[in-house]
């Protein structure tokens, strides 16, 4: 997958924050990075909690996000 425009891999766990993705370049930070980002764009693949995870952060962290 070419993750050029990716800019970081989105965990609520503190223990994955600030680190690397193994296979990738990609490091992993908290959805507070997003909170004040009206342009960002989610690429939400969790196996059963995509639902779960969409609404928390429309609802917690940022109502301007979008999901594809």
């Amino acid at each position: 997958m070419n993750t050029d425009k990716i800019k970081y891999i989105l965990d609520n766990d503190k223990n994955k924050h600030n680190k690397r993705l193994y296979g990738t370049n990609l490091i992993t930070k908290s959805t507070e990075v997003i909170k004040n980002d009206d342009d960002a764009i989610v690429i939400l693949r969790t196996a059963f909690y995509d639902e779960e995870i969409k609404k928390d952060i429309l609802n917690n962290i940022n109502n301007k996000i979008t999901f594809i």
